[in-house]
């Protein structure tokens, strides 16, 4: 049944628009997830989220270029006056639903995204004794889910995609 499936996931889903490869991959992903598959499907997931994005920047772009357009055709942004930036109105419906298919991506992978914990770096409000701690990492044991440098590109790649959400 997964080769099968994995047949279904080729190069010819570039020659198709964002939402159709969208609507393919989440479904590829659903039936890996329903096989038990759960690497393939976060495999598949992340190139969900990376149509998502491409979405987000294009729709972006076409603000800017609306924006641009709009200013040339009235004169405002030739090239003898000063140039103004304007930022679209970037709606942030939809953030949460974004993160959520990030963070568990990420939990697939033994990532805990919302197991930052953030220390006092201001020496006025810092109390004596109160350094941090070394937990003893000597003591940790193997990780379980292996490949640190995967989990290291997808904690980069959630970041990416959090700093490029609209709103954020």
């Amino acid at each position: 049944m997964a080769a099968v499936i994995s047949q279904a996931h080729g190069p010819w889903l570039l020659h198709l628009g964002h939402r159709e490869r969208i609507i393919i991959l989440e479904s590829i992903a659903h039936l890996y997830s329903s096989l038990g598959y759960r690497r393939k499907e976060v495999y598949i997931l992340r190139e969900v989220v990376g149509c998502i994005m491409d979405l987000v920047v294009c729709a972006r772009e076409q603000t800017e270029r609306g924006f641009s357009s709009e200013a040339t055709e009235s004169g405002k942004g030739s090239d003898d006056s000063g140039a103004v930036a304007v930022k679209g109105i970037e709606r942030s419906t939809g953030n949460e639903s974004v993160l959520k298919l990030v963070k568990h991506i990420c939990g697939v992978h033994g990532i805990n995204l919302e197991a930052v914990r953030f220390v006092n770096t201001d020496p006025h409000t810092q109390e004596e004794g109160a350094d941090f701690q070394d937990t003893g990492s000597d003591d940790l044991p193997d990780d379980p889910y292996g490949w640190p440098e995967l989990q290291i590109g997808m904690i980069r790649e959630a970041l990416s995609v959090a700093e490029a959400l609209p709103g954020t």
